[in-house]
């Protein structure tokens, strides 16, 4: 196994450092006489950027875990300022260490050139979507996933960066669902109204949607289970209550998607992981147990994951019928990046009855498939240089397992394949979401290629 070691902080770094902390912390005595809370401000500030720059990791692990609750105003703003020090951060170490990143992206070339297309066919669609200003958000997302790729992917290169990221998305899950349920996210969906943390009386927490958290716990349960082998003190301890109000806050989403992922996981893990069936068999059942206390406390819940036929999955069925007849129409290109919204319309007058045509028409949605999406918008090429990342990314988890085990490194080895297990579990909640853009997916695609790092980087 590798050393450890510490990124280097280059001489401009260290320069930037002190400069950073000296100004922040005169504006922060500053604006203290003028207003406390921009003061309570700046003095983060002042901590946040010399820590930044010195430990560009950190800094990453930091905005992964706020991510998971940026749904909500305050947050959403810290996430904003987080991911911006993140790439000043990155900025200033990147010369001092410009042979390790080119080394890395060496490393990862397979995976970066299935992204570099991908980005170039998604802009490329621009030019024949009928509204590319609609797509704006859309492109944003785009390009910060891929750009948070490529710092994971330079910056993060000891275990202990691996953990951090883990251990953040692990914080930030548990956050996410602990100010849903202080914010009295838990009645009934027959009663209750929404709310910042949730739908229908459905769990949302820091999340946009229930759904959305319920795909980030599926993963997140599977990578805390696999991470507290190699984790210290009272963290570790700590694991098996933080899984536990994981799985409650799962269920507290009332997610069918969700439930199928944890489903498919649960198979995944079965067949990547055969020494631990026993302990993964017992997961299962502790969690069917759960989910039946769960129904027993909160009967609508059950009548609302049983009647999908019935509420045509809230809309999705129209939705994936509108989005399915838009890819025959336009089978290699698509309609363009975000623009199933602006042409789904045109296309409910077609035979076959739309129950939700408000969905289309009056508010307009998106696919809630991610791969339906992607085929509809970008077409099979698009679809097809998606799925091409995601092999690529999961290829590296299994590389890298493979190698964990060759060197002896169980429990690492393990760790590997619970990120496959993580993975499969997003993807699978994905046919539900329009996901492909989210960067918490594009994290848990670099966990792989991160860990694959960790046995081949010297």
């Amino acid at each position: 196994m590798q050393a450890r070691r510490r990124l280097t902080m280059p001489p401009s770094a260290q320069v930037a450092a002190g400069a950073a902390g000296v100004c922040a912390g005169v504006a922060t005595g500053v604006a203290v006489t003028v207003d406390v809370r921009i003061g309570i401000l700046l003095a983060l500030a002042a901590v946040a950027v010399p820590v930044a720059l010195i430990d560009v990791p950190l800094a990453a692990a930091v905005w992964v875990g706020l991510g998971m609750v940026s749904a909500l105003p305050a947050f959403g703003l810290a996430t904003t300022a987080a991911g911006l020090l993140l790439l000043v951060a990155w900025l200033v170490w990147l010369p001092g260490e410009l042979a390790h990143a080119v080394a890395a992206l060496r490393l990862h070339r397979r995976l970066l050139v299935c992204v570099a297309l991908l980005l170039g066919w998604l802009m490329l669609s621009l030019t024949w979507a009928q509204d590319a200003g609609d797509a704006g958000p859309e492109v944003l997302r785009w390009w910060t996933a891929a750009l948070a790729l490529v710092v994971l992917l330079t910056t993060v290169r000891t275990e202990r960066d691996v953990r951090l990221l883990i251990v953040a998305l692990i914080a930030g899950a548990l956050l996410s669902v602990l100010i849903g349920v202080a914010g009295g996210s838990l009645g009934s969906p027959a009663t209750s109204v929404d709310t910042a943390t949730s739908t229908e009386g459905r769990l949302q927490g820091g999340a946009d949607d229930p759904n959305y958290l319920a795909a980030y716990l599926v993963a997140i349960g599977a990578l805390a289970v696999a991470i507290r082998p190699r984790l210290d003190g009272l963290v570790r301890l700590a694991i098996p209550a933080v899984i536990v109000v994981l799985a409650a806050g799962l269920l507290a989403t009332q997610s069918r998607g969700g439930l199928i992922a944890v489903l498919a996981a649960l198979a995944t893990a079965l067949v990547l992981l055969p020494d631990r069936r026993l302990a993964i068999g017992l997961c299962a059942l502790a969690f069917g147990l759960g989910a039946v206390a769960y129904v027993a406390a909160e009967p609508s819940a059950l009548e609302r994951i049983t009647t999908a036929s019935e509420d045509r999955g809230n809309g999705r069925e129209d939705l994936w019928r509108v989005a399915t007849r838009m890819s025959t129409d336009h089978p290699v290109a698509g309609v363009g990046l975000g623009n199933f919204r602006v042409r789904s319309g045109e296309y409910v007058r077609e035979p076959g009855a739309l129950q939700y045509v408000d969905l289309i028409v009056d508010r307009p949605h998106e696919v809630h498939n991610t791969y339906l999406q992607l085929l509809a918008e970008t077409g099979l090429v698009g679809l097809g240089l998606f799925l091409a990342v995601v092999v690529a990314a999961m290829g590296a988890a299994w590389r890298a397992a493979q190698r964990f085990q060759t060197a002896g490194a169980l429990a690492l080895a393990r760790l590997s394949r619970a990120v496959l297990v993580a993975q499969v579990g997003f993807l699978v909640a994905a046919v539900f979401l329009s996901a492909a853009s989210r960067s918490m997916l594009w994290v848990l695609l670099a966990l792989g290629p991160l860990l694959l790092g960790l046995r081949t980087r010297g």
